[in-house]
């Protein structure tokens, strides 16, 4: 392995080799431990918006949820059931106007839920007395040009009116004003998105009395969820479709797997370039030592043995490579975590957020060393091709 070649050629395309396995492996476990972070950052603030369970119609848009709402919130391992009315409608500032959805919440449903602190401008209040008010995403706020407290602060929220009503009548219009108390920040499709009222004035804005659109449950922690959603389903009948926060946001938890296995299919395309260039280094090599083979096979060498030398040349070339870019890539990755050396400008956390999981260093690192052995096959058997 480190022994100096006639060829000197031979050393340095080993020496490629083993530096090419060890920057793939490093990247490797870099860029998997970044897609965990994200996931992991986005999942957590996705589990603050979206409850443990979701109960929402099969058929239709809103429910009567009196005759569940006790029935629920009595069952063993169920936290808190919130009613809520969320809905499209139009926001208006001024000149300013935008398309939004409405989500009518308790008042209570942000200081339960800890989105409270993602509250970054303005403070989580959606009613004081006979005050309601409206927590707005940030990026409603932008587009409606909105600002927090003032003389000019007030909104109003347009929607169709129900009913059969004429497009000209200007009764077919539902205009109700409403003053922001905060800007809440999340993730980008949050931001652009939602605005946050009191479920009763939701109601009176979409005339949905005594109606909500979704129930959302919070679990008690240690609960077992599936034995919940057994009694959640008997309790709602086949009427209502039961998800869990997978079956919420499976599409988002499908794009983060298809994006990070992607990404370990780009780099192992690359890792199997510098496979071959050991295979070449290692052809090379058998050449060089035809006489050697000779040598050894007069002084009682088997196939096997001649075999196997080259087969543990290329065992070596991929495990030390394998093993330096693991070294790298974890060290990085729990810097990274610990120290937060590369840094994120403009968001809603300080650091690139990093998670390195085992399981993806040891799929990495066999993978690695897979690729080495099978690429030092076919020098092994040409090697032993020169024993007669």
């Amino acid at each position: 392995m480190f022994a100096r070649k006639k060829r000197n050629a031979i050393n340095i395309i080993s020496s490629i080799a083993v530096l090419a396995f060890a920057v793939c492996t490093a990247a490797l476990i870099i860029i998997l431990s970044t897609m965990n972070g994200f996931e992991q950052l986005i999942v957590s603030l996705y589990n603050r918006f979206n409850p443990d369970i979701k109960i929402v119609p099969v058929h239709g848009k809103v429910f009567e949820y009196a005759n569940y709402a006790d029935k629920l919130s009595k069952l063993e391992g169920v936290k808190h059931v919130w009613p809520v009315m969320e809905d499209n409608a139009a926001i208006r500032n001024g000149d300013y106007q935008t398309v939004c959805t409405v989500k009518g919440v308790d008042t209570n449903y942000f200081d339960a839920n800890g989105l409270s602190q993602l509250v970054n401008d303005g403070e989580p209040i959606l009613k004081s007395g006979p005050y309601n008010f409206m927590l707005l995403g940030a990026g409603i706020a932008v587009k409606i040009n909105s600002s927090i407290g003032g003389p000019f602060s007030m909104l109003s929220l347009i929607t169709p009116r129900r009913g059969d009503y004429n497009v000209s009548d200007p009764d077919a219009i539902m205009d109700m004003d409403i003053e922001p108390s905060g800007i809440v920040t999340m993730d980008d499709i949050i931001n652009n998105r939602y605005v946050f009222v009191p479920i009763d004035f939701a109601q009176k804005l979409f005339e949905r009395n005594n109606e909500v659109s979704t129930l959302e449950i919070r679990l008690k922690s240690g609960t077992d969820e599936e034995e919940v959603i057994e009694k959640i389903s008997s309790v709602m009948g086949k009427g209502f479709k039961i998800q869990n926060r997978m079956s919420q946001q499976a599409s988002l938890f499908k794009m983060f797997k298809s994006e990070k296995w992607a990404s370990f299919a780009i780099l192992t395309f690359i890792l199997m370039i510098a496979a071959f260039n050991a295979l070449g280094s290692l052809t090379m090599l058998v050449i060089e030592k035809k006489s050697d083979i000779k040598t050894l096979v007069g002084m009682g060498a088997s196939k096997a043995t001649i075999r196997n030398i080259f087969f543990t040349n290329g065992f070596m070339i991929s495990a030390l490579g394998t093993l330096a870019g693991l070294i790298i890539g974890i060290t990085l990755v729990l810097l990274q975590q610990h120290y937060g050396l590369i840094k994120m400008k403009g968001a809603i956390i300080d650091n690139y957020p990093v998670r390195l999981l085992w399981s993806d260093v040891a799929l990495v690192a066999s993978t690695a060393i897979g690729l080495g052995l099978i690429t030092g096959i076919y020098p092994a058997i040409k090697g032993s091709k020169n024993v007669n």
